[in-house]
Protein backbone atom coordinates (compact mmCIF):
# COMPACT_ATOMS: atom_id res chain seq x y z
CA UNK A 1 0.00 0.00 0.00
CA UNK A 2 1.28 3.35 -0.91
CA UNK A 3 2.35 5.55 1.65
CA UNK A 4 1.34 9.33 1.83
CA UNK A 5 2.61 12.27 3.82
CA UNK A 6 0.84 14.06 5.58
CA UNK A 7 0.63 18.14 6.14
CA UNK A 8 -1.38 20.86 7.25
CA UNK A 9 -2.46 24.54 6.34
CA UNK A 10 -0.85 27.38 8.34
CA UNK A 11 -2.18 31.11 8.10
CA UNK A 12 -0.22 33.66 8.99
CA UNK A 13 -2.91 36.09 8.25
CA UNK A 14 -4.82 34.97 10.32
CA UNK A 15 -2.43 34.27 13.68
CA UNK A 16 -0.47 35.59 15.97
CA UNK A 17 3.32 34.03 16.47
CA UNK A 18 2.47 32.00 19.35
CA UNK A 19 -0.61 30.17 17.67
CA UNK A 20 1.85 29.57 14.28
CA UNK A 21 4.30 27.55 16.86
CA UNK A 22 1.45 25.84 18.52
CA UNK A 23 0.31 24.45 15.47
CA UNK A 24 3.68 23.82 13.65
CA UNK A 25 4.76 22.14 16.92
CA UNK A 26 1.49 20.14 17.26
CA UNK A 27 1.49 18.84 13.49
CA UNK A 28 5.39 17.59 14.18
CA UNK A 29 4.99 15.91 17.08
CA UNK A 30 2.57 13.87 15.29
CA UNK A 31 4.57 12.91 12.45
CA UNK A 32 3.20 15.63 9.59
CA UNK A 33 6.41 16.62 7.05
CA UNK A 34 4.33 19.44 5.04
CA UNK A 35 2.75 22.87 5.59
CA UNK A 36 1.25 24.96 3.01
CA UNK A 37 0.65 28.55 3.25
CA UNK A 38 -0.13 31.41 0.71
CA UNK A 39 1.31 34.44 0.68
CA UNK A 40 -1.17 35.83 -1.85
CA UNK A 41 -4.14 36.31 0.09
CA UNK A 42 -4.06 39.56 0.47
CA UNK A 43 -3.29 39.89 -3.22
CA UNK A 44 -6.48 38.07 -3.81
CA UNK A 45 -8.92 39.95 -2.01
CA UNK A 46 -9.65 37.19 1.17
CA UNK A 47 -10.96 39.25 4.25
CA UNK A 48 -8.44 39.96 6.90
CA UNK A 49 -5.53 39.83 5.21
CA UNK A 50 -2.36 41.33 4.32
CA UNK A 51 -0.41 42.31 1.62
CA UNK A 52 2.51 39.77 0.55
CA UNK A 53 5.08 38.63 2.84
CA UNK A 54 5.55 39.52 6.47
CA UNK A 55 7.56 38.97 9.25
CA UNK A 56 5.49 36.31 10.75
CA UNK A 57 5.67 34.54 6.98
CA UNK A 58 9.35 34.55 8.12
CA UNK A 59 9.11 33.52 11.85
CA UNK A 60 6.99 30.56 10.14
CA UNK A 61 9.33 29.41 7.59
CA UNK A 62 12.31 29.44 10.07
CA UNK A 63 10.44 27.22 12.29
CA UNK A 64 9.74 25.01 9.57
CA UNK A 65 12.89 24.54 8.72
CA UNK A 66 14.05 24.39 12.00
CA UNK A 67 11.70 21.20 12.24
CA UNK A 68 12.49 19.59 9.03
CA UNK A 69 8.80 20.43 8.02
CA UNK A 70 8.94 21.26 4.15
CA UNK A 71 6.75 24.39 3.32
CA UNK A 72 5.05 25.06 0.57
CA UNK A 73 4.21 28.63 -0.41
CA UNK A 74 1.44 29.69 -3.07
CA UNK A 75 1.85 32.88 -5.31
CA UNK A 76 1.57 34.48 -8.09
CA UNK A 77 3.81 36.39 -11.08
CA UNK A 78 2.74 39.55 -9.16
CA UNK A 79 3.45 38.23 -5.90
CA UNK A 80 6.96 36.68 -7.06
CA UNK A 81 7.69 40.51 -8.65
CA UNK A 82 7.14 42.30 -5.79
CA UNK A 83 9.79 39.94 -3.31
CA UNK A 84 12.36 40.91 -6.03
CA UNK A 85 12.05 37.69 -7.82
CA UNK A 86 11.44 36.08 -11.51
CA UNK A 87 11.56 32.76 -13.31
CA UNK A 88 15.47 33.21 -13.74
CA UNK A 89 16.23 34.42 -10.36
CA UNK A 90 14.16 32.67 -6.82
CA UNK A 91 17.49 33.68 -4.69
CA UNK A 92 14.78 35.80 -2.65
CA UNK A 93 12.73 32.22 -2.17
CA UNK A 94 16.12 30.49 -1.46
CA UNK A 95 16.97 33.16 1.27
CA UNK A 96 13.38 32.68 3.17
CA UNK A 97 13.59 28.67 3.24
CA UNK A 98 10.93 28.32 1.13
CA UNK A 99 11.10 24.88 -0.23
CA UNK A 100 8.30 24.10 -2.48
CA UNK A 101 7.34 27.07 -4.72
CA UNK A 102 3.40 27.06 -5.89
CA UNK A 103 2.33 28.51 -8.66
CA UNK A 104 -1.01 30.13 -8.56
CA UNK A 105 -1.05 31.66 -12.42
CA UNK A 106 0.43 34.14 -14.28
CA UNK A 107 3.42 31.83 -15.73
CA UNK A 108 4.04 30.66 -19.15
CA UNK A 109 5.07 27.24 -19.98
CA UNK A 110 8.71 28.61 -20.59
CA UNK A 111 8.70 30.53 -17.58
CA UNK A 112 7.63 27.52 -15.56
CA UNK A 113 10.39 25.25 -17.29
CA UNK A 114 13.33 27.79 -16.10
CA UNK A 115 11.84 27.86 -12.66
CA UNK A 116 12.61 23.91 -12.31
CA UNK A 117 16.05 24.75 -12.81
CA UNK A 118 16.84 27.14 -10.21
CA UNK A 119 20.05 26.19 -8.54
CA UNK A 120 18.43 26.24 -5.25
CA UNK A 121 16.69 22.93 -5.40
CA UNK A 122 13.15 24.59 -4.86
CA UNK A 123 10.24 22.45 -6.49
CA UNK A 124 8.37 23.99 -8.44
CA UNK A 125 4.39 23.22 -7.99
CA UNK A 126 1.62 23.72 -10.27
CA UNK A 127 -1.95 23.83 -9.44
CA UNK A 128 -3.04 20.49 -11.14
CA UNK A 129 -6.48 21.81 -12.36
CA UNK A 130 -5.62 25.07 -13.17
CA UNK A 131 -2.97 23.96 -16.13
CA UNK A 132 -4.67 24.77 -19.73
CA UNK A 133 -2.69 21.89 -21.29
CA UNK A 134 -0.61 19.74 -18.64
CA UNK A 135 0.76 18.07 -20.98
CA UNK A 136 2.19 20.62 -23.42
CA UNK A 137 3.98 21.90 -20.23
CA UNK A 138 5.13 18.85 -19.26
CA UNK A 139 6.54 18.25 -22.41
CA UNK A 140 8.45 21.81 -22.28
CA UNK A 141 9.79 21.06 -18.66
CA UNK A 142 11.18 17.97 -20.17
CA UNK A 143 12.42 19.75 -22.99
CA UNK A 144 13.77 22.96 -21.62
CA UNK A 145 13.90 22.54 -17.59
CA UNK A 146 14.36 19.61 -15.03
CA UNK A 147 10.81 17.41 -15.03
CA UNK A 148 12.77 16.04 -11.10
CA UNK A 149 11.97 19.44 -9.52
CA UNK A 150 8.40 19.67 -10.99
CA UNK A 151 5.19 18.49 -8.67
CA UNK A 152 1.44 18.74 -9.02
CA UNK A 153 -1.02 19.43 -6.53
CA UNK A 154 -4.95 20.29 -6.79
CA UNK A 155 -6.94 23.41 -5.75
CA UNK A 156 -8.71 24.22 -2.84
CA UNK A 157 -12.00 24.88 -2.30
CA UNK A 158 -13.45 27.06 0.17
CA UNK A 159 -16.66 28.24 -1.08
CA UNK A 160 -19.36 25.53 -0.50
CA UNK A 161 -20.31 23.76 -4.08
CA UNK A 162 -17.30 24.47 -5.65
CA UNK A 163 -14.76 21.38 -5.20
CA UNK A 164 -13.94 18.75 -7.68
CA UNK A 165 -15.54 15.55 -8.01
CA UNK A 166 -13.23 11.95 -6.61
CA UNK A 167 -13.22 10.88 -9.90
CA UNK A 168 -12.35 13.83 -11.90
CA UNK A 169 -9.50 14.46 -9.26
CA UNK A 170 -8.42 11.16 -9.67
CA UNK A 171 -8.25 11.23 -13.51
CA UNK A 172 -6.45 14.63 -13.12
CA UNK A 173 -3.40 13.09 -11.05
CA UNK A 174 -3.17 10.04 -13.16
CA UNK A 175 -2.27 12.23 -16.12
CA UNK A 176 0.85 13.57 -13.88
CA UNK A 177 1.66 10.53 -12.50
CA UNK A 178 2.01 8.67 -15.64
CA UNK A 179 5.00 11.17 -16.07
CA UNK A 180 6.42 10.30 -12.67
CA UNK A 181 5.21 13.35 -10.92
CA UNK A 182 4.50 13.76 -7.79
CA UNK A 183 0.83 15.02 -6.78
CA UNK A 184 -0.82 16.68 -3.71
CA UNK A 185 -4.51 17.05 -2.85
CA UNK A 186 -6.22 18.62 0.30
CA UNK A 187 -8.90 17.69 2.66
CA UNK A 188 -11.18 19.42 5.01
CA UNK A 189 -11.40 19.79 8.92
CA UNK A 190 -14.58 18.95 9.92
CA UNK A 191 -14.33 21.75 13.25
CA UNK A 192 -11.33 24.33 12.02
CA UNK A 193 -12.25 28.02 12.08
CA UNK A 194 -13.72 29.33 8.48
CA UNK A 195 -10.79 31.65 7.69
CA UNK A 196 -10.72 31.37 4.31
CA UNK A 197 -14.66 31.96 3.89
CA UNK A 198 -16.74 32.82 6.64
CA UNK A 199 -19.78 31.23 4.89
CA UNK A 200 -17.95 27.79 4.04
CA UNK A 201 -17.71 24.55 5.65
CA UNK A 202 -13.91 23.03 5.13
CA UNK A 203 -11.41 23.57 2.40
CA UNK A 204 -11.02 20.49 1.04
CA UNK A 205 -10.29 19.61 -3.09
CA UNK A 206 -12.80 17.00 -3.46
CA UNK A 207 -16.80 18.10 -2.97
CA UNK A 208 -17.81 15.00 -1.38
CA UNK A 209 -14.74 15.61 2.03
CA UNK A 210 -16.64 19.08 2.84
CA UNK A 211 -18.51 17.06 5.30
CA UNK A 212 -16.45 13.77 5.37
CA UNK A 213 -14.23 12.98 8.21
CA UNK A 214 -10.80 13.55 7.31
CA UNK A 215 -9.14 10.30 8.47
CA UNK A 216 -11.86 9.05 6.07
CA UNK A 217 -11.07 11.39 3.07
CA UNK A 218 -7.19 10.58 3.50
CA UNK A 219 -8.08 6.96 3.58
CA UNK A 220 -10.09 7.22 0.40
CA UNK A 221 -7.06 9.26 -1.37
CA UNK A 222 -3.95 7.46 -0.30
CA UNK A 223 -5.91 4.39 -1.41
CA UNK A 224 -5.81 5.36 -4.88
CA UNK A 225 -1.99 5.55 -5.05
CA UNK A 226 -1.71 8.15 -6.64
CA UNK A 227 -0.88 11.19 -3.72
CA UNK A 228 2.56 11.73 -2.18
CA UNK A 229 0.90 14.16 -0.02
CA UNK A 230 -2.10 15.01 1.45
CA UNK A 231 -2.80 18.34 2.96
CA UNK A 232 -5.53 19.81 5.94
CA UNK A 233 -6.68 22.85 3.96
CA UNK A 234 -8.15 24.46 6.88
CA UNK A 235 -6.03 26.44 9.38
CA UNK A 236 -6.91 24.55 12.61
CA UNK A 237 -8.04 20.49 12.37
CA UNK A 238 -8.51 19.40 16.10
CA UNK A 239 -6.22 17.49 17.74
CA UNK A 240 -8.50 14.53 17.23
CA UNK A 241 -8.32 14.70 13.47
CA UNK A 242 -4.66 15.25 13.12
CA UNK A 243 -4.52 12.39 15.71
CA UNK A 244 -6.49 10.02 13.16
CA UNK A 245 -5.01 11.18 9.83
CA UNK A 246 -1.63 10.43 11.46
CA UNK A 247 -2.56 7.03 12.51
CA UNK A 248 -4.71 5.92 9.51
CA UNK A 249 -1.44 6.99 7.20
CA UNK A 250 1.38 4.85 8.88
CA UNK A 251 -1.37 1.58 8.60
CA UNK A 252 -0.62 -1.41 5.94
CA UNK A 253 -4.08 -1.54 5.46
CA UNK A 254 -8.19 0.13 5.01
CA UNK A 255 -10.19 0.42 7.71
CA UNK A 256 -13.99 0.30 6.96
CA UNK A 257 -15.51 2.64 9.62
CA UNK A 258 -18.70 -0.36 10.63
CA UNK A 259 -22.03 -0.28 13.28
CA UNK A 260 -21.79 -3.96 15.01
CA UNK A 261 -24.49 -5.61 16.69
CA UNK A 262 -24.21 -4.57 20.40
CA UNK A 263 -25.05 -8.08 21.36
CA UNK A 264 -22.23 -9.95 18.92
CA UNK A 265 -20.87 -12.35 21.23
CA UNK A 266 -17.44 -10.88 22.08
CA UNK A 267 -15.49 -13.40 21.14
CA UNK A 268 -16.92 -13.24 17.47
CA UNK A 269 -16.70 -9.73 17.51
CA UNK A 270 -12.83 -10.20 18.20
CA UNK A 271 -12.73 -12.33 15.27
CA UNK A 272 -14.24 -9.62 13.28
CA UNK A 273 -13.36 -6.47 13.95
CA UNK A 274 -9.47 -7.88 14.37
CA UNK A 275 -9.07 -10.12 11.72
CA UNK A 276 -7.10 -8.86 8.44
CA UNK A 277 -9.30 -9.59 5.84
CA UNK A 278 -9.24 -9.66 1.69
CA UNK A 279 -12.29 -9.40 -0.46
CA UNK A 280 -12.12 -12.24 -2.76
CA UNK A 281 -10.62 -11.48 -6.65
CA UNK A 282 -13.45 -13.72 -7.88
CA UNK A 283 -15.82 -10.47 -7.05
CA UNK A 284 -19.42 -11.35 -6.74
CA UNK A 285 -22.16 -9.58 -8.35
CA UNK A 286 -24.09 -8.94 -5.00
CA UNK A 287 -21.66 -9.20 -2.30
CA UNK A 288 -18.17 -8.45 -1.01
CA UNK A 289 -16.79 -11.88 0.26
CA UNK A 290 -13.93 -12.61 2.85
CA UNK A 291 -13.20 -16.10 3.46
CA UNK A 292 -10.16 -15.06 6.46
CA UNK A 293 -12.99 -15.87 8.98
CA UNK A 294 -14.40 -19.12 8.06
CA UNK A 295 -14.31 -22.48 10.29
CA UNK A 296 -13.16 -19.98 13.54
CA UNK A 297 -16.19 -20.35 15.93
CA UNK A 298 -19.74 -22.17 16.52
CA UNK A 299 -22.39 -19.71 14.90
CA UNK A 300 -25.37 -20.11 15.44
CA UNK A 301 -28.62 -18.81 13.50
CA UNK A 302 -29.50 -15.20 14.64
CA UNK A 303 -30.67 -12.18 12.94
CA UNK A 304 -31.14 -14.05 9.53
CA UNK A 305 -33.29 -11.01 8.31
CA UNK A 306 -32.82 -9.34 5.00
CA UNK A 307 -29.80 -7.59 4.22
CA UNK A 308 -30.02 -3.84 2.88
CA UNK A 309 -26.91 -2.92 1.05
CA UNK A 310 -23.86 -2.17 2.73
CA UNK A 311 -25.31 -4.58 5.43
CA UNK A 312 -22.58 -6.80 7.23
CA UNK A 313 -23.19 -10.65 7.31
CA UNK A 314 -21.52 -13.44 8.56
CA UNK A 315 -21.94 -17.35 7.46
CA UNK A 316 -24.17 -19.34 10.21
CA UNK A 317 -24.00 -22.78 11.24
CA UNK A 318 -26.48 -23.61 8.35
CA UNK A 319 -24.05 -22.68 6.02
CA UNK A 320 -21.54 -25.92 6.44
CA UNK A 321 -18.75 -25.01 4.60
CA UNK A 322 -18.82 -21.64 4.37
CA UNK A 323 -19.79 -21.35 8.32
CA UNK A 324 -17.98 -17.79 9.30
CA UNK A 325 -17.46 -16.34 6.16
CA UNK A 326 -18.03 -12.13 6.44
CA UNK A 327 -20.13 -10.87 3.48
CA UNK A 328 -20.96 -7.17 2.44
CA UNK A 329 -23.69 -6.51 0.98
CA UNK A 330 -23.37 -4.17 -2.23
CA UNK A 331 -26.92 -4.15 -2.61
CA UNK A 332 -30.82 -4.57 -1.44
CA UNK A 333 -30.99 -8.48 -0.73
CA UNK A 334 -33.82 -11.07 0.92
CA UNK A 335 -32.65 -12.82 4.00
CA UNK A 336 -31.20 -16.07 3.64
CA UNK A 337 -31.27 -18.70 6.65
CA UNK A 338 -27.54 -19.51 6.30
CA UNK A 339 -26.07 -15.61 7.37
CA UNK A 340 -26.57 -13.42 10.70
CA UNK A 341 -27.16 -9.66 10.09
CA UNK A 342 -24.33 -8.47 12.36
CA UNK A 343 -23.69 -4.71 11.42
CA UNK A 344 -23.93 -1.84 8.61
CA UNK A 345 -21.12 -0.05 6.73
CA UNK A 346 -21.41 3.62 7.63
CA UNK A 347 -22.26 5.54 5.17
CA UNK A 348 -18.83 7.48 4.63
CA UNK A 349 -17.43 4.63 4.23
CA UNK A 350 -19.55 3.58 0.80
CA UNK A 351 -16.46 4.77 -1.27
CA UNK A 352 -13.94 2.78 0.84
CA UNK A 353 -16.08 -0.70 -0.16
CA UNK A 354 -15.21 0.03 -3.95
CA UNK A 355 -11.82 0.43 -3.40
CA UNK A 356 -11.28 -2.88 -1.23
CA UNK A 357 -12.93 -5.01 -3.70
CA UNK A 358 -11.23 -7.12 -6.15
CA UNK A 359 -8.23 -8.04 -3.34
CA UNK A 360 -7.62 -4.54 -4.28
CA UNK A 361 -6.31 -3.65 -0.37
CA UNK A 362 -6.25 -5.69 3.00
CA UNK A 363 -8.93 -4.41 5.35
CA UNK A 364 -10.52 -4.41 8.90
CA UNK A 365 -13.87 -3.73 10.11
CA UNK A 366 -13.22 -1.06 12.57
CA UNK A 367 -15.92 0.29 15.35
CA UNK A 368 -15.55 4.10 15.90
Amino acid sequence: MKKSEYGISVYPDFYSKDDLKAQVLRAAHLGYTRIFTSIQLGNLGFEKTKENATQDFQFLFDLCDLHKIIVHVDINDRVLKSMGGSPKDLSCIAKMKIKVLRLDGGFSDNEVALMTKNPYGIKIEDNSSMVDSPVNRIETIKKEGDLSHYVACHNFFPRNDTGLSFDDTVMMAKQYASYGIQNGVFIASLVSPNDLNASGNGVPTVEDHRYTPAHIAFSELRNTGLFDYILFGDSVPSDEELQAVARIAKLDYVEIPVWLDHNLPESLKKIVTETLLLSRPDQAQFVLRATQTRHQGNIQVHHAIPRCAYSITIDNIKSNRYEGEIQIALRDLPPTPVANVIGQVKPYGYRLIQQIKYKALPFKLTQE
